[in-house]
């Protein structure tokens, strides 16, 4: 639960994937100091904009369940608080960590945050932004430390030497387990919001019915009427196995189903075309994947000891009237 995305904008950037219209209208907003991390004020607005991220994130992790939720002897907003803190006091520590180093954004980075300031306010609610006291010019600063923090994570990873022999051992242990992780299927799927027929269709399927005649009938998305959506998609075998509850992979031509997700939704698969990767393939993905494994566990430690370093104090008058955004 504790690690870092690598890129902090990611954090701003996928929340506008999850977005969710608050409920209740925002009162009028006052930018003033809620926190200081080695006595810099953290204002008000920096602060809610990365609560709402770190909110988005939580719920598209686990859904709107997740306020119920414990995360040993955690609230979700307990544990939400926790790190929309850790991830400024990251920020501010990557900041501090490239002045220090004379790293920098180039104008084109710096274009860059600020078309994806825009990006997020353009697809952002009016009241949530408004709750957050937040425009595209208060943001861009906050997408650049975003971008910075980045190109922190990348210098410090930079200087973690991979061990080959320790590199070697790693494809040796993994190769089999990253051919089966990564074979590729090309499937044919149904979606249904009803037991009976997802039973109906998928009996249909198995005994040799055409799947692109039972999508037409079946399928429930809208996109399908249209042939805007053909219901083929490619994935992992471990995705596969893993969310569509699969014990074993597909054979291709094999049907699958109906296999519950939620409540309501089920589909049935039709293994099209199955990829397996070749043994170079496998090589260079478990070389990338150690080297990405031990250069990250060294750049967190890295970034963990400045942010153990950094003090943090709450001003407790203005903490107390900070809203949710759940």
């Amino acid at each position: 639960m504790k690690k870092k995305m690598k890129g902090l904008m990611g954090i701003l950037l996928a929340a506008m994937m999850c977005l969710t219209a608050c409920g209740s209208s925002a009162a009028e907003f006052t930018d003033e100091a809620v926190l200081k991390i080695d006595g810099q004020e953290i204002m008000k607005s920096e602060y809610m904009v990365y609560l709402y991220t770190t909110t988005q994130s939580f719920v598209a992790a686990a859904g709107e369940d997740v306020w119920s939720m414990d995360f040993d002897g955690q609230t979700a907003d307990e544990l939400v608080e926790e790190r929309t803190i850790s991830t400024l006091q990251s920020v501010k520590a990557a900041q501090e960590y490239a002045e220090a180093n004379g790293i920098a954004l180039t104008d084109a980075q710096k274009e860059e945050a600020k078309a994806a300031a825009e990006q997020f306010v353009a697809t952002v609610d009016a009241e949530t932004l408004a709750k957050m006291g937040m425009d595209a010019e208060k943001l861009v600063p906050l997408m650049e430390a975003s971008y910075l923090y980045s190109l922190v994570y990348e210098s410090i990873a930079a200087e973690c030497a991979v061990d080959e022999a320790d590199m070697a051992a790693y494809y040796e242990e993994q190769k089999d387990q990253i051919k089966s992780d990564y074979t590729t299927y090309n499937l044919a799927t149904i979606l249904l919001d009803n037991a009976d027929k997802a039973e109906e269709a998928a009996e249909r399927a198995k005994g040799g019915e055409d799947f692109g005649s039972l999508f037409k009938e079946f399928d429930v998305d809208p996109a399908a009427a249209t042939g805007e959506e053909t219901g083929e998609t490619t994935m992992y075998q471990s995705y596969m196995l893993e969310n569509f509850g699969l014990t074993e992979p597909l054979e291709v031509g094999e049907v699958a189903g109906p296999i519950q997700v939620d409540e309501g939704r089920y589909f049935i698969l039709k293994a099209l075309e199955k990829t397996v990767p070749t043994d170079a393939e496998v090589k260079q993905m478990a070389e990338t994947g150690y080297k990405d494994k031990i250069q990250t566990e060294y750049t967190e430690a890295r970034i963990d000891e400045m942010v153990k370093a950094q003090t943090v104090e709450k001003i407790e008058a203005v903490w107390e009237t900070l809203e949710k955004f759940h």
